[in-house]
């Protein structure tokens, strides 16, 4: 059996697209070295606030946007750090001939993570979690191992431990929109909640990409509730577990509260994140109020009141959370080497 150590990521994350990416193949990059004693870089485009984030912790070869051939690129990581794992964790329509030719040229196994494209049919291996899209997608061409379910959600190891729910005397609302939050979900929800007569506070986490402090705290100076804000904070536990119910961009913290059995309410960027939504409503621990552009203060505001009121039920969703096992981020990484089948 060949052991692998040498790694390459390649992901992207922006203003535009959020950290996602980013976080989640820095926490698996995180436990292939320190686990398995792997040799890990990034490949990562464009986006400065990306690349400083992963180069904090990685190296991280930058491509040349200005004359990129993606093939060249990816080629000259490979070879420069004899590179044996490609792990692909990008949407942005590479097409399935150029991983055929670097798969033949330098022998690579290539993983995949949570891709809708058809490049997701070249790769060894493919990680989803349990969401219908897997099920409608065609694999007839795909000859490597799929693997989806809740234990192949990749989180940051701080959500492989089971913390104590809180016991706070006033709800407490986790308001968290991403890293970068780019249609500013945060104030829209913040003016609707500034309408609701029930008692509770508001603990705002921001991303180290939100772009509108100012007119945030100038908006905060009007609203009736207590809050508390946190920007890019060091223990992201500390935010997170305090709440009895979150309000959150659709993403990948869906997931980490879930891990912490804290229920959610979840606004959706696209039609992709409303349909892997819908994954969780049907587990009975969050709702869905589909696509932002769409959605009311109205309809937030019956949500948020919802959750307040229904104390029993807001307790069972956290409960039927808790019986999950959402995430094995070891058992990916050994699947990943080879270790584990």
């Amino acid at each position: 059996m060949k052991s692998y150590r040498n790694i390459l990521f390649r992901c992207d994350g922006s203003p535009e697209i959020g950290l996602g990416h980013i976080v989640r193949c820095m926490a698996l990059a995180e436990e292939l070295e320190e686990q398995h004693s792997c040799n890990i870089v990034f490949a990562v485009r464009k986006s400065e606030l990306a690349i400083d984030i992963v180069k904090k912790r990685f190296p991280v070869y930058v491509s040349n946007e200005t004359s990129i051939n993606y093939e060249i690129w990816l080629s000259k990581c490979i070879e420069q750090n004899s590179i044996e794992v490609l792990v692909l964790d990008v949407r942005d329509n590479t097409d399935g001939t150029t991983l055929e030719n670097l798969k033949q040229k330098y022998n690579l196994l290539i993983v995949d993570i949570d891709d809708p494209e058809d490049k997701r049919l070249s790769a060894d291996k493919v990680f989803y979690p349990p969401v219908q899209q897997v099920k409608e997608m065609d694999w007839s061409q795909f000859k490597g191992d799929l693997y989806s379910g809740w234990e192949y959600v990749i989180l940051r190891s701080i959500f492989n431990h089971k913390y104590p729910r809180p016991k706070n005397k006033i709800p407490n609302i986790l308001l968290a929109m991403g890293a970068t939050d780019p249609s500013d979900m945060t104030q829209f929800t913040l003016r609707a909640m500034n309408s609701i007569e029930f008692r509770f506070t508001v603990t705002i986490l921001l991303g180290a990409g939100y772009a509108s402090t100012h007119q945030l705290f100038e908006l905060l100076k009007s609203v009736q509730f207590q809050y508390a804000v946190f920007q890019d904070p060091p223990n992201i536990i500390e935010p997170m577990g305090k709440a009895d119910f979150a309000i959150i961009s659709f993403g990948q913290t869906a997931y980490e509260l879930a891990a912490l059995s804290v229920p959610a309410i979840y606004l959706c960027h696209s039609n992709d994140h409303v349909k892997s939504s819908e994954l969780f409503v049907n587990q009975g621990i969050g709702i869905s109020l589909g696509k932002f552009s769409k959605l009311t203060q109205q309809k937030l505001i019956e949500a948020v009141s919802f959750c307040l009121t229904e104390k029993n039920q807001l307790k069972e969703m956290a409960e039927r959370a808790s019986f999950l096992k959402i995430s094995n981020i070891r058992k990916v990484s050994s699947i990943i080497l080879g270790q584990n089948e």
